[in-house]
């Protein structure tokens, strides 16, 4: 590490712009530190965005009000004399720059209001502009300024300069002045780094943020990415990155950022040989010591992170690019609703003699749909299915055959059984699909559905289908899911070692999963009723009874209250009890396979039900008790008899 200088000196000082000379300590003869005229304060662009909100912004002027304050370290880089880059303290630094120029522009005639000095912002390069014309709303969407703000923080600064400006101290002269004065005696401890390396910079913020966990995981991540490149073409992919990221965010696709980095490493590290074996956390911390498989082997000690390990600036470069292409891919699958010329163009394929071809159009868009229901749904793990798929079907610089192109099947069947059947805790399902190399992937993965044709799984489906039964998630995500697994009931089968389509049946497969019209979703056990309430017909006559909260919210949108009917069909059962639905002929023509076998199976279950109630008298009680006591294990039971049966349909015929 290069020299180091530590000195407190007054926060004036520091911000003015005027030329500053700091000396020691009760000596006026020995200066430490000099501080030229109009130099610069850069916040670099491996800091985290701005993370302080109004309250932080509150409690500081509140404290400052009060009274002088020691405001802590600030880190600096110096590059040359009137450069510095601030390596910690940048959210103090830019929030005292702000109330310095916002007093300045209320008071500048009354008050005798020092120039801060310029802070320049690397990943918003229009911020110190856009500070001197008071953040005006105008000018946000100014395309200079749009495309100056590489991680949409303008809005953040726009709201913060708001509340500034607005702040009772800030508003009222006699207070602002005060504040000013109190703020001009506070003190901090500048830490000054005199390498012009910007990699010192890099492993300085690094050491002293791990040490005091003020640094959250992409933070850290972030900045070991910059440190081992200093190029523009890594910090463009990860401002694209960020770009995609929070796109898939407004598409409420539930991928995290930092999930898309970890499943990208899983999907990808793990095809080098001498990665085999290594393991790492969330943080992308290493979780043990790790020996790298090669023939000069490297052992790395627990807790390095993950890209100190691979320490490979082009492989760092080519994944983020390789998973930019992935996710927006997926971006244009969740936000369209149906195929583009784009995502048609990836199913064009090459046989064995050469010659190309190109997948059915509706094979293609049964293939949009199956991947959008995955991505769509609130599960993350099976997303990095598709992530997967992608990485090494769609985006491989290969030529692909048909047969590679209709993996996408495979992937939707293990998505579809891992989603009914498992919890957040079975991640390792998964991964071993997830780090085979791009030659056994799909093996594996076959070899994972045929794990849930076991008796054990089956055996345990009544206590998975308890934890689901247990589960607050959003209704949307039960319809997918059930709809899904009617899908895979109807049209799919395992025949040795891939998934397919039953033959001839790719037509009405979509429209079955496209026809909303014809497929829609009835709640049939317990109906889906804003009052709760269903109608319980007795010899002829029609009474309401409206479901125990805690019971309707629990069973209303479980995976097993689900049939698909006309919607002419669905309009005429209303909310009728499970009884009279069953005795209404039209369900006897049902075209839904899945749907036929469901009512096949509850026919134990409503024939319990009738005979509950079997008089007007005292009917509510009586089905309160019902559903209270006996309905659970009932309804678990047919659970387990639908999953058995959608597992023994889709096996090996």
């Amino acid at each position: 590490m290069s020299d180091l200088l530590g000195i407190i000196a007054p926060l004036k000082k520091f911000l003015s712009k005027t030329e500053q000379k700091i000396y020691v300590p009760l000596s006026r003869d020995k200066e430490i530190l000099s501080l030229s005229a109009d130099r610069i304060y850069t916040i670099p662009d491996f800091q985290r965005e701005i993370r302080w909100g109004n309250e932080n912004v509150a409690q500081l002027i509140d404290d400052i009000n009060s009274g002088p304050k020691y405001l802590g370290n600030i880190i600096l880089t110096q590059h040359s004399d009137d450069r510095f880059s601030i390596i910690d303290g940048q959210q103090r630094i830019t929030i005292l720059t702000m109330i310095l120029s916002c007093i300045k522009k209320y008071y500048d005639e009354q008050i005798d209001v020092f120039s801060p000095c310029k802070l320049e912002i690397e990943s918003f390069s229009e911020f110190s502009n856009m500070l001197l014309k008071n953040f005006c709303k105008d000018l946000l969407e100014d395309k200079t300024v749009v495309q100056s703000d590489k991680l949409h923080q303008r809005y953040k600064y726009y709201y913060l300069w708001q509340y500034i400006s607005k702040h009772p101290v800030i508003t009222d002269q006699i207070s602002a002045e005060k504040l000013l004065e109190n703020l001009g005696k506070s003190t901090i401890n500048i830490i000054l780094n005199k390498s012009s390396d910007i990699g010192d910079g890099i492993r300085y913020f690094i050491d002293v943020n791990l040490k005091g966990k003020q640094l959250d995981t992409e933070d850290i991540f972030k900045s070991y990415l910059f440190k081992y490149d200093p190029g523009t073409e890594i910090r463009d992919e990860w401002y694209r990155f960020k770009e995609n990221t929070t796109k898939a965010d407004v598409l409420r696709m539930n991928y995290p950022l930092l999930k898309f980095l970890e499943h990208y490493f899983y999907c990808d590290l793990y095809k080098n040989e001498k990665y085999r074996g290594l393991e790492f956390g969330e943080d992308f911390l290493i979780k043990k010591e790790f020996k790298t498989r090669e023939d000069n082997p490297k052992t790395f000690r627990e807790g390095i992170h993950i890209i100190e390990l691979i320490r490979n600036k082009t492989y760092m470069l080519n994944s983020l690019r390789n998973l930019n292409n992935a996710i927006e891919i997926m971006i244009e699958i969740v936000e369209s609703r149906s195929t583009t010329q784009k995502f048609e163009s990836y199913f064009e394929y090459q046989n064995g003699t050469g010659k190309k071809g190109k997948l059915d159009q509706v094979e293609i868009k049964i293939i949009h749909n199956i991947m959008g229901k995955v991505l769509k749904d609130s599960k993350t793990l099976p997303k990095a299915l598709i992530m997967k798929y992608i990485l090494s079907t769609l985006l491989s610089k290969d030529a692909q055959s048909k047969e590679a192109l209709l993996k996408i099947y495979g992937v939707y069947v293990l998505a579809v059984l891992f989603t009914v059947f498992e919890n957040k805790k079975s991640k390792d399902v998964l991964l071993s699909v997830l780090k085979a190399d791009d030659t056994t992937w799909y093996s594996e993965l076959i070899n994972q559905i045929n794990s849930y044709f076991s008796p054990d799984k089956i055996t345990d489906t009544r206590l998975l289908a308890q934890y689901k039964l247990a589960a607050n998630e959003e209704e949307e995500d039960y319809r997918f899911r059930c709809k899904s697994l009617a899908t895979l009931y109807n049209f799919f089968r395992i025949n040795g070692n891939k998934v397919s389509i039953v033959n001839g049946k790719a037509k009405q497969l979509y429209n079955f999963i496209a026809n909303d019209d014809s497929f829609t979703v009835e709640h049939f056990i317990v109906s889906d009723t804003d009052s709760r309430t269903t109608i319980v017909v007795l010899d002829e006559k029609e009474l309401d009874y409206e479901y125990e909260q805690k019971f309707y919210k629990k069973y209303v949108n479980s995976l097993f209250n689900f049939i698909f009917i006309s919607r002419d069909l669905n309009s005429k059962l209303k909310n009728y009890w499970l009884p009279y639905k069953m005795s209404q002929r039209k369900l006897n023509d049902l075209e839904c396979e899945y749907s036929r076998m469901y009512l096949a199976n509850i026919k134990k279950l409503r024939s319990t039900m009738k005979k509950v109630p079997q008089d007007e008298s005292q009917y509510k009680d009586k089905l309160d008790l019902y559903f209270s006591r006996d309905f659970k294990d009932q309804y678990v039971e047919f659970a387990r008899i639908i999953l058995k049966a959608v597992i023994e349909k889709i096996k090996t015929l």
